[in-house]
């Protein structure tokens, strides 16, 4: 291969299987962190009610007790994925996760703009 063959290739870049997951699972955690922070402020502004039983109870409790339940569920289940991350189904499962809560964000983001 002669030097103008090589710089005109394109750059290629390779990611390992544990480092996609890493890297899904990471956007997975901060997507979640995006959604949380995103419910809150368009439930404080008063132009949203969260239809998540389970999230409405805790967010009636407290911030502080939706904050520790939202990221400690997500947190506890990334943990698992990361510690399953050998078998095939977890890179599925990832990739599904991180497009729902990127979806839910942009959505979140969109209607928040929309206001």
């Amino acid at each position: 291969m002669t030097r103008s063959e090589s710089q005109s290739a394109p750059a290629r870049i390779v990611v390992s299987r544990s480092g996609l997951i890493t890297l899904l699972l990471g956007a997975v955690w901060l997507l979640n962190l995006a959604d949380l922070l995103l419910t809150r402020r368009v439930l404080w502004l008063g132009f949203a009610s969260e239809s998540n039983r389970v999230m409405g109870y805790f967010l009636r409790q407290g911030s502080t007790t939706a904050v520790v339940f939202k990221i400690g569920v997500v947190t506890l289940g990334v943990l698992l994925l990361w510690r399953l991350r050998s078998r095939r189904s977890v890179v599925f499962a990832a990739v599904l996760l991180a497009a729902v809560f990127a979806a839910v964000v942009t959505y979140q983001v969109l209607w928040l703009f929309s206001l």
